[in-house]
């Protein structure tokens, strides 16, 4: 059998370093690091099957960096961190991780959650097929094949960030192509309606890779056709939707 490769993000030395050990006793080639920055670093030269992520580290955050992973990579990602609540975890799975563990969690748990999330990712084609943005039909077709219905607002967001692919496009665009006004700077509605968009390819390998840009606003990191002219309105159907 390969060897898995696993990249151990994770600030405290004596954390890190056990978890690594057990996981190179088992078989498994590890590299640990301290934060997101030295994974970034690491990656041009490492190329890890699984990425294991904790959430509170030193600069990016792990919630952050599993979205960034998620939407540009098909590595698998393990959030692995003392934060246990509901919320958090549902905040990580929405992210983008593929498994949510807590500390908590023994060696052999986080091992056979490595193992069997390496089985599903192993075959993965690396090559980026586009997402078809099909505005004559008002859905948005990932790379293998579900087609997903948008609603209206979904429909101008996706038609916004489909013009410039893998250029970000300002919030205040994006709320103005949206129909809404921000609601101060902490808004999250934009949030919100990419959640619920990213919900609905529920089928799909492909998790829509749509993100946040710091300071800026959101991109559509990946290679988009459009087909069809973008029209802001629906034709014979029901045009009344909501952020």
């Amino acid at each position: 059998m390969p060897m898995i490769k696993v990249m151990l993000v994770e600030d405290e030395d004596d954390f890190r370093e056990p978890v690594a050990r057990y996981l190179s006793k088992v078989g498994m080639d590890v590299m640990g690091v301290g934060s997101v920055e030295e994974m970034d670093a690491a990656l041009k030269t490492y190329r890890p099957d699984v990425i294991v992520l904790d959430v509170n580290l030193p600069g990016e955050n792990g919630f952050e960096a599993a979205n960034r992973l998620r939407a540009t990579t098909s590595i698998g990602v393990v959030m692995l961190t003392a934060r246990g609540s509901t919320d958090d975890r549902l905040h990580g799975l929405m992210q983008g991780a593929d498994s949510y563990l807590t500390k908590s969690a023994g060696r052999r748990e986080l091992e056979a959650v490595i193992r069997n999330l390496w089985s599903r990712v192993k075959d993965v084609e690396t090559v980026e097929s586009p997402w078809v943005f099909r505005s004559d039909k008002w859905t948005l077709v990932s790379p293998d094949g579900e087609e997903v219905k948008l609603s209206a607002a979904e429909y101008r967001l996706v038609a916004a960030l489909a013009a410039t692919p893998g250029n970000p496009v300002e919030r205040e665009i994006l709320f103005d192509a949206v129909r809404k006004i921000a609601n101060g700077p902490d808004d999250r509605s934009l949030d919100m309606l990419i959640s619920r968009l990213r919900r609905k390819f529920c089928s799909s390998v492909s998790s829509l890779p749509i993100m946040s840009v710091r300071a800026i606003g959101y991109v559509f990191p990946h290679p988009v056709i459009m087909v069809g002219t973008p029209s802001t309105e629906r034709t014979g159907g029901n045009n009344v939707d909501t952020l």
